[in-house]
């Protein structure tokens, strides 16, 4: 059953109640329990959001308060925010990766009097630095022990749920009448950006912004309470709140959460989902899993795989092109698609989707073209949190690789004179909490300023060819668009390309490898395995010399890059990277201060110029 019309419900309390009344003993999320998935009803669930929010004004939650939740992916994150947004108040997720500074500091912009957290780890960080939360008045823990000293400040999450059940006599004629009040413009959450230039600020997302998200997307993403998704990302993100919490009470399929990100691969195979998101660092490891145990078959099979894969390229080629295929490659197409493309389809567990999407960051065409290859059409899209992460988006059998498609219904887009991608419609965010001065300089007019530059073909299509405040500007004057060298750059081999040069005589770059690649590469040549040992190996410095050499052919004469530095490891999550996977610049450029300055050193014997084995080229 296909929900391609508008949802009638303005809020999502009442989504919620709508699809608790309507779907009662049917399933509503699954969780891991051994071996094993476990279901939670659609009537449990409603049971257990209603205790938790008797519970929360109980102990004096106040309309319009914030309800701070701090937990990977599952039923009591759900249960917890439809309590809180039940109870007429906002929650304010936070991201697994953060540190204690990092939390506090979300916590205490939000002036949480109520914070939900996961284990005792988070629950250690949040005691850490109560003493900078005067807001926070009572944590609930959802698993472990509360510490006995602290009874009175920190409540298990059984103990909560009893309580509120107890209180719910008292309080249910209250509760009531403020679900009823829950208006189109309450806010529903805060979501913290990914602090890339700066501290995060806190987007205000209200009920009806993501309601318009949900009816933007719908018919496009073929919307089905037949659907079964799996909730992995983080659900601080805005693109993963939509693609579980929003969905499911809009649409009433159900959710399967993964036990860990880890464990996620493995889970895609036993669930099979019908529609998967990911962020383009998955589709990367995907890709390189999916080629190193290529390279693990013998020989005969490991040429049949590559000429399949190599057949389906050539009809994603001919497709981009606008290209009939003639009858004898229509023919070798149906013979891999049946011999390999099929069979690794099937391997991923992504065989019976209907929907793959990618969003959040910039992915290289190459691996979208190596996945429509495989038949399966990962679309991208694009937004961003000010937005609920809804601009544009690809279409079925209409995707243009190197382009986020075309703009959804419901939201206007247009390209400004300096060439910022500005958006407006139901989808724009109420503002950032705290803050009307940075809200005055993001939307204007109506207009939110995305702050990525882009261009439109002439059917729609936008491409996004950079931001407009990473712009390098060199020591000679010219203007340089580092993310689309880094889109270039991007391989197998390589994970994260950072691009530098403003107010430098030159362009540089910073180079991690992907350890997924590397160890493909590294078995096909018969090299060693070992990291440390391979930044240094000459075989691989030159074969990162013909990537660079073969994206420099291809770029103007001032966006070369001139020099690059391999760096020991991956960049981490939380350090270098957001939890989304974007580049932190200012914190890479403070990390790597002596290897960036190495790049712009004068001509010496010491270190790689582009002929001993060290990690420093130069082309």
């Amino acid at each position: 059953m296909t929900n391609a019309t508008p949802v009638p419900e303005r809020t999502l309390v009442e989504l919620f109640r709508r699809q608790a009344t309507s779907r009662f003993g049917s399933p509503a999320m699954f969780h891991r329990e051994g071996d094993s998935w476990a279901a939670i009803d659609w009537n449990t669930y409603a049971q257990q959001a209603r205790s938790m929010a008797a519970f929360f004004i109980s102990v004096g939650l106040n309309e319009e308060e914030h309800v701070a939740i701090w937990s990977f992916n599952r039923p009591e994150f759900l249960i917890a925010s439809t309590a809180t947004m039940l109870a007429r108040a906002c929650t304010a997720p936070l991201y697994q990766t953060l540190s204690a500074s990092e939390a506090a500091y979300v916590l205490r912009h939000s002036d949480a009097p109520i914070a939900v957290v996961e284990n005792e780890d988070h629950l250690a960080k949040v005691l850490e630095v109560r003493n900078q939360l005067p807001a926070l008045r009572r944590v609930v823990l959802m698993d472990g022990v509360a510490p006995e000293r602290d009874e009175a400040f920190v409540v298990s999450w059984t103990d909560a749920m009893q309580r509120g059940l107890d209180a719910l006599p008292q309080i249910a004629e209250d509760l009531d009448r403020r679900s009823d009040a829950v208006q189109p413009s309450d806010i529903a959450t805060l979501v913290y950006t990914s602090g890339t230039t700066g501290p995060p600020k806190a987007v205000m997302a209200t009920h009806g912004n993501l309601i318009a998200a949900i009816n933007a997307l719908g018919p496009i993403v073929n919307l089905s309470s037949d659907d079964r998704v799996l909730s992995y990302l983080p659900l601080a993100h805005i693109l993963e709140r939509l693609n579980s919490e929003v969905r499911l009470d809009c649409a009433g399929n159900a959710l399967w959460f993964a036990a860990s990100l880890a464990e996620m691969p493995a889970e895609l195979r036993d669930l099979r989902p019908t529609c998967f998101v990911g962020v383009p660092r998955v589709w990367e490891k995907m890709a390189a899993t999916i080629n190193v145990a290529i390279d693990a078959m013998p020989s005969s099979r490991r040429s049949l795989a590559r000429w399949a894969i190599a057949a389906g390229e050539q009809t994603v080629d001919r497709r981009q092109r606008g290209e009939a295929a003639t009858a004898v490659q229509r023919l070798r197409h149906r013979v891999a698609d049946r011999l390999v493309l099929r069979r690794i389809r099937n391997e991923t567990g992504l065989d019976q989707a209907h929907t793959l999407i990618t969003g959040a960051a910039p992915i290289s065409q190459q691996v979208l073209r190596f996945f429509h290859a495989l038949g399966l059409e990962v679309l991208e899209g694009y937004g961003m949190s000010e937005n609920m992460t809804v601009t544009t988006v690809n279409r079925h059998g209409h995707a243009r690789l190197g382009t986020v498609g075309q703009v959804v219904p419901g939201v206007e887009l247009r390209i400004d004179d300096d060439g910022e991608i500005l958006m407006r419609g139901e989808v724009l965010f109420a503002g950032y909490y705290k803050d009307p001065v940075a809200t005055a300089e993001t939307v204007v007019d109506g207009w939110l300023h995305t702050g990525d530059i882009g261009e439109l073909d002439a059917d729609g299509y936008l491409r996004i060819t950079d931001r407009k405040k990473d712009l390098i500007i060199t020591a000679g004057g010219k203007n340089v668009a580092p993310s689309n060298i880094e889109d270039a750059l991007r391989s197998e081999l390589i994970a994260t390309p950072v691009v530098i040069g403003d107010r430098r005589p030159y362009i540089a770059a910073l180079l991690t490898l992907d350890a997924s690649g590397l160890e493909h590469f590294a078995r096909r040549r018969g090299l060693p395995t070992d990291l440390q040992e391979l930044v240094r190996n000459p075989i691989l410095l030159e074969e990162i010399q013909r990537r660079v050499e073969s994206v420099n052919r291809h770029l103007a004469n001032v966006e070369r890059v001139r020099r690059w530095c391999l760096l020991p490891r991956e960049f981490e999550v939380g350090v270098e990277l957001t939890p989304t996977f974007k580049v932190r610049r200012k914190v890479v450029a403070e990390r790597y201060a002596s290897e960036i300055e190495s790049l712009y050193a004068p001509e010496t014997d010491a270190g790689r110029r582009g002929d001993d084995a060290t990690s420093v080229g130069r082309t």
